[in-house]
C-alpha cells in the first residue's frame, strides 16, 4: 500500500500570503498547459503592476511604506509619501503593495519580488492545486475558484479597494486548510502542538524555526521502515539535509533570511490568513496562538489519525472554528449539494475527484445552510445512490478499490429528491 509523505517539497522562499494562490489558480485556469517560467513571471508581473496614487496618502499606506519599503530602490517614493505636507505629488505603487497595506489583512509581509519568480508556483504545486510538469490546473484549484467571487479575481487585474483579493474568506480558508493538512501534516501537526504548549503569550519565527530540525527528524524517522519509491526516499534525504542546515542556525543572531526563517514562514504566515495565528504587529514576524488553533488541535488529536480527521471530523471542526451552530445534513440536502458541486467541477469527460466534489458540497452546506456533510459520508452516500440509480450517479475506483471519481448524468432523473 502506498504511503503519502505529507511534507511540502519546496518550502524555502515561497509565497507567504495565501491570497496569492487564488491568482495562480485563476491564471492556470485560463490555459491548458504552461511552464514554470510563464507561470512564475506572469504572477509576479501581475502583482507588480503600477497603480497611480494621489495624496493625501492614507495612514495605512504611510505605515506600510515606512516599515516595509526600506530598500534604496524606494528612496524617492518614501520621500514623497512620508514627507507629505499637503503636497500634490502623486506616486506609483505596486498593486500588491496597496493590497498588503490594507489593515484588514492580518499581516503585511510577503511582497513578491521579480528575482524569485521561479520559486512562487511551487506552493500551489505542493498543495495539489497545480499539476507538476505541465503546470495545468487541478480540480482542487477549481474548488478554490468556486468559492472565490469574480470581483476578487478582477481585482488582480485592476486595483479595487472594495475587493482585496489577498483577504481570505471562511470558505476559501476551508479549502486551503484542507490542502495544507493533506500535504504538510507531518510538519504542521508537530509544530502546532509545540506552539500551543508555549507558555509565553507570543513567539517569533526564530523560536518556531528552532523547532524544525527535531520535527523534520521525527518525520523522517517515521518513514524509515516504509516501502517507499526511490523519489520519496530522495525527498527524505533532501529533508534531512535541510534539517541540518536549519540546525546550524540555532543560537545564531536573527537575520530574517536564513534557512530557519525561510522554511518556517510558510508554516506560519499563511495560517495568519486562515485565522490560526494573529500578529501583535502586522509588519513583524511575531505571533500569537488563537483559540481557533487550539480547537483545531483538540479535534485533530493524533498525527496518525490525520486521514480519519479529514474524512470524519473536518467539517465539524471547521464549523466550530467559525462558531456555527450546525447539524448533520439530510440525505436530500447532501444529494442536492453534491449534484451542484459535481456540475461545478466536472471535466470534459464528466468525472470529478470525489474528494473535491465533497469539499465544495461540504463548504456550501456549512456556510450557506449550517449543515455538516463529512467526506466519509459523501462516499457512503454516493455508493448507495449509485446502487439505487445508476442512471444518475457513476463513479470509478482506484487500484485499492476506493471511490475516486464521480460523474452525475444530466437529465430529468438526476434530481436529488429521486430516491431520497
Amino acid at each position: 500500500m502506498s504511503v503519502k509523505i505529507r511534507i511540502l517539497t519546496s518550502a524555502n522562499r515561497t509565497m507567504q500570503r495565501a491570497g496569492f494562490l487564488k491568482l495562480l489558480a485563476a491564471q492556470t485556469a485560463r490555459i491548458e498547459t504552461s511552464n514554470l517560467k510563464t507561470m512564475g513571471k506572469q504572477c509576479v508581473e501581475t502583482l507588480m503592476k503600477r497603480v497611480r496614487v494621489t495624496p493625501p496618502y492614507s495612514e495605512s499606506v504611510r505605515d506600510y511604506v515606512r516599515i516595509r519599503l526600506m530598500d534604496r530602490l524606494y528612496h524617492d517614493l518614501r520621500k514623497v509619501v512620508l514627507n507629505d505636507n499637503g503636497s500634490a505629488t502623486p506616486v506609483s505603487l505596486e498593486l500588491q503593495d496597496l493590497y498588503l497595506s490594507d489593515t484588514k489583512l492580518p499581516s503585511s509581509t510577503g511582497k513578491l519580488v521579480e528575482a524569485d519568480w521561479r520559486r512562487y508556483p511551487y506552493l500551489a504545486v505542493n498543495l495539489d492545486l497545480i499539476k507538476p510538469g505541465t503546470y495545468s490546473i487541478l480540480t482542487r484549484a477549481l474548488a478554490l475558484l468556486a468559492v472565490t467571487p469574480k470581483e476578487e479575481l478582477a481585482a488582480f487585474d485592476q486595483y479595487d479597494p472594495k475587493y482585496n483579493p489577498l483577504q481570505i474568506s471562511a470558505e476559501q480558508a476551508t479549502v486551503l486548510l484542507y490542502c495544507f493538512i493533506d500535504n504538510d501534516a507531518e510538519i504542521i501537526y508537530r509544530l502546532f502542538q509545540s506552539l500551543v504548549e508555549i507558555k509565553k503569550e507570543t513567539f517569533d519565527e526564530r523560536m518556531a524555526g528552532d523547532l524544525l530540525p527535531e520535527i523534520i527528524g521525527k518525520s523522517i524517522k517515521s518513514f524509515r521502515n516504509a516501502a517507499l519509491p526511490i523519489e520519496d526516499r530522495e525527498r527524505l534525504e533532501v529533508l534531512e539535509k535541510i534539517a541540518g542546515n536549519i540546525a546550524e542556525w540555532k543560537g545564531k543572531p536573527y537575520t530574517g533570511s536564513g534557512s530557519r526563517e525561510e522554511f518556517i514562514r510558510v508554516r506560519l504566515e499563511p495560517y495568519c490568513d486562515l485565522g490560526l495565528f494573529t500578529k501583535p504587529d502586522r509588519h513583524r514576524f511575531s505571533y500569537r496562538v488563537t483559540p481557533e488553533l487550539r480547537k483545531l488541535m483538540t479535534n485533530w488529536y493524533d498525527l496518525e489519525a490525520t486521514d480519519d480527521f479529514l474524512e470524519t471530523r473536518f467539517f465539524t471542526t471547521v464549523g466550530g472554528l467559525n462558531r456555527l451552530r450546525v447539524r448533520e445534513a439530510t440525505d436530500e440536502e447532501a444529494k442536492t449539494a453534491l449534484l451542484a458541486a459535481g456540475h461545478s467541477l466536472k471535466s470534459t469527460l464528466g468525472y470529478s475527484p470525489i474528494t473535491d466534489v465533497g469539499l465544495i458540497a461540504g463548504i456550501r452546506l456549512l456556510f450557506q445552510h449550517k449543515r455538516v456533510l463529512e467526506l466519509s459520508r459523501t462516499r457512503t452516500l454516493l455508493r448507495a445512490w449509485q446502487k439505487q440509480d445508476q442512471t444518475v450517479v457513476r463513479f470509478t475506483v482506484d487500484r485499492m478499490g476506493a471511490l475516486a471519481y464521480v460523474k452525475f448524468i444530466p437529465g430529468p432523473t438526476s434530481g436529488a429528491a429521486k430516491g431520497s
